[in-house]
């Protein structure tokens, strides 16, 4: 039975690193071929095509509001802090706190940058054209904030059930997240898409580097 047990947790192992690996690649590839025709000022047809399809779709300005207030930086930073204090209160993890807080800075100046080498203008006019595009950060950094959290809750519960309900309401969240960015007209389909590859590659190190602290102060705390 406990040799059932082991194999079939090596084989779920087995099973995550190739998943990892697959959406790694691929999103890298993507990322890697929308920056460039950015840099070269070329004409992305997708952009187009996605854009005159959702014409005249209005979102409904309280979600607009909601999923803009959650992606913008004080409404990261807040939710932020808030997830912090309760992980340290019910699950005193601090690699997890560590992992959030230096994640989000790193990926939100790693965004900025981006912006700033690509330079593309925003399709809207008005306030918030001022700053730049590509890639949009409300897919970026709330892909690897929000995955993140998601990440964490999923390793916290237990139940079955409740993980699915979790991922679920998650991921549709993280979806809309970006998505609602393009209805508004405050990103190009390509901005919030390149955002999700960018934020996932991100999100992954980040598990990574989570997975490695902890496996090795777990080691540490059982030697002799």
């Amino acid at each position: 039975m406990q040799a059932e047990k082991v194999q079939r947790e090596q084989v779920a192992i087995k099973y995550r690193i190739w998943t990892r690996s697959a959406i790694f690649l691929l999103c890298g590839l993507f990322f890697f071929w929308s920056f460039q025709q950015i840099v070269a000022e070329n004409t992305i047809g997708f952009d187009g095509a996605i854009r005159e399809a959702v014409n005249g779709l209005e979102a409904d300005w309280l979600v607009g509001f909601l999923f803009t207030t959650l992606g913008d930086k004080p409404g990261v930073i807040t939710i932020m802090l808030i997830a912090v204090v309760l992980i340290w209160w019910r699950k005193k993890d601090y690699i997890a706190m560590g992992t959030i807080i230096a994640g989000v800075i790193v990926v939100n100046e790693l965004n900025k940058w981006l912006k700033d080498y690509t330079g593309r203008e925003r399709p809207m006019t008005g306030p918030g054209a001022e700053s730049l595009s590509f890639p949009s950060g409300h897919a970026m950094v709330g892909l690897f904030f929000y995955g993140l959290l998601l990440y964490l809750i999923l390793t916290y519960t237990k139940t079955g059930g409740k993980r699915l309900i979790i991922l679920v309401a998650g991921i549709v969240f993280i979806a809309l997240l970006g998505t609602s960015r393009i209805f508004l007209n405050y990103h190009y389909p390509s901005d919030v898409f390149a955002g999700y590859a960018a934020g996932y590659i991100c999100l992954l190190l980040g598990v990574l580097t989570y997975e490695g602290l902890h496996s090795y102060f777990q080691k540490r705390m059982v030697k002799p």
